[in-house]
């Protein structure tokens, strides 16, 4: 009944308001740029009165929000949207954004002026999504605090090469205050971010920016910088197609140490009721990534889904319990893969190659466009290209304890992408699956586009028992899934 009345309100809104604009308008030629200081420049209060209108929906937008025309140095005019006029209003929605007008009393608005809409609900009208115009270039102080955003897209420029396109200037804590806002995407703006402008947002947030094939984007230095200081994460939005994967080597391997997770059962207790996997139990039978077995979720989205696990070797057995398939998460804690040489498996490997995509979405996710979408279990970003983010390794043969201790562990392996060494992962000797965390947006590959690793095991833990090594789980997670 909640989402209903959403999507109604949506519907409502968008027939009455329709001049607060789409995503998808044609944006108005670019405006004079106002002088950074908004107080100083002239300015020319407007009257309802004094309006000339063209159209219902121009006169929707005229009565709907408080707006200012100044003046700049040069002469030419631009509007600065104060807030709301009705402190009950609120903006249109278009594809469940929200979205401002971007023009207002016959001239282009450039300019959001401070505590414009301060503590106004307007994630309640746009499932917290928020489009900002290309004309923008100033957004005061504390203008959209404590909205309820959980995602903010400044739209594309659309200008010549030879145009220098508007710095857009974000002032303090223009956006603090959203305890839900994970995602903004500066596409291809250059941006100066002043102090705490996401302050109090989510714990863990990704700053997006375009880039190009022959060139790195202007604010990529500048906006890894302010997400590490703020222990955020940026990340780039190809805007061309690569029919191999992008991978961002470090210098030398990385030394990767794990977090201690849990196997998870069925909502219902039992391990047969592996879709709703989040009920975590040392004895329950699955282990990796709950949202993989939530049903019709990120998976089953996907026109295309190949995860194929190969190894050097394999212990001989009649009823292939020992097979690398075994590892995929599916095959749960009953089976296992054991490596098949001499001794204890030193130089032995597994082969993983990852390949997924959509297909049908391509029209509607253009190249250097994204979206950022609220998983069943985590957020997510979806940009056409799928971001390797984490693997999941359970140690040994994880049937129980004793098969456990009885058969040998890994201690180290050694990670390759694409046929390069990239990390060293430490394993701990428990039977419990292990989390490793990979940097973010080092390595990627575009809808239906193959990667490739290989871990080679470098050292082990001995069995009481036999001398085989054995491994029961390896997954690899990825951002850049859809559900439906």
């Amino acid at each position: 009944m909640k989402i209903s009345q959403q999507i109604l309100s949506a519907l409502i809104l968008a027939v009455l308001l329709t001049g607060c604009g789409t995503a998808e308008e044609i944006a108005h030629p670019s405006a004079a740029i106002p002088p950074s200081d908004l107080s100083t420049s002239d300015s020319e209060a407007i009257q309802e009165s004094e309006l000339t209108l063209d159209s219902a929906s121009d006169s929707a937008s005229e009565m709907l929000y408080d707006y200012e025309i100044k003046t700049s140095a040069d002469g030419s005019q631009y509007a600065v949207i104060k807030g709301f006029r009705d402190d009950n209003a609120a903006c249109s929605t278009s594809d469940w954004n929200a979205v401002f007008p971007k023009e207002l009393g016959g001239v282009a608005v450039t300019a959001f002026a401070p505590y414009a809409f301060q503590n106004i609900p307007l994630g309640n009208y746009s499932y917290g999504k928020l489009r900002i115009a290309p004309d923008i270039v100033s957004i005061g102080a504390h203008c959209f605090e404590n909205c309820g955003l959980t995602d903010v897209i400044f739209e594309k420029q659309e200008l010549p090469e030879t145009a220098l396109d508007a710095k857009l200037t974000i002032h303090e804590r223009a956006f603090a205050g959203n305890f839900g806002l994970w995602g903004i995407y500066f596409s291809n703006r250059e941006v100066l971010l002043k102090n705490e402008v996401f302050a109090d947002c989510a714990e863990t947030g990704y700053i997006c920016y375009m880039s190009y094939q022959n060139k790195t984007a202007k604010i990529a230095d500048e906006l890894k910088a302010y997400a590490a200081q703020n222990q955020w994460h940026a990340v780039e939005i190809p805007s061309y197609y690569s029919s191999k994967p992008i991978v961002y080597y470090p210098d030398t391997p990385l030394t990767l140490k794990p977090e201690i997770g849990n196997f998870f059962q069925g909502e219902d207790g039992s391990d047969d009721s592996m879709f709703y996997p989040f009920a975590y139990h040392d004895d329950a039978l699955y282990y990796g990534f709950p949202e993989w077995y939530i049903p019709c979720g990120e998976f089953c989205a996907m026109m295309e889904w190949d995860y194929e696990i190969d190894a050097s070797s394999c212990l001989i057995s009649k009823n292939g319990n020992y097979a690398a398939e075994n590892l995929r998460y599916l095959a749960g804690r009953n089976l296992a893969w054991a490596e098949g040489a001499d001794g204890a498996g030193i130089g032995e490997s597994i082969c993983v190659t990852a390949r997924c995509g959509y297909s049908y979405e391509h029209d509607l996710y253009p190249k250097g466009t994204v979206c950022f979408l609220t998983g069943d279990i985590e957020p997510d970003i979806y940009d056409g290209y799928m971001r390797y983010t984490q693997i999941c390794v359970v140690n040994g043969y994880a049937k129980n304890q004793k098969t456990w201790a009885e058969n040998g562990r890994v201690k180290r392996l050694l990670m390759y992408v694409e046929n390069q060494p990239y990390a060293y992962l430490e394993l701990e000797d428990t039977i419990a699956p292990q989390y490793f965390t990979l940097p973010p947006d080092t390595m990627k590959a575009a809808d239906g586009v193959e990667i490739h690793f290989q871990f080679v095991i470098e050292d082990v833990y001995a069995g009481t028992t036999y001398e085989d090594t054995c491994l029961t789980g390896l997954v690899i997670d990825f951002m850049g899934r859809r559900s439906h």
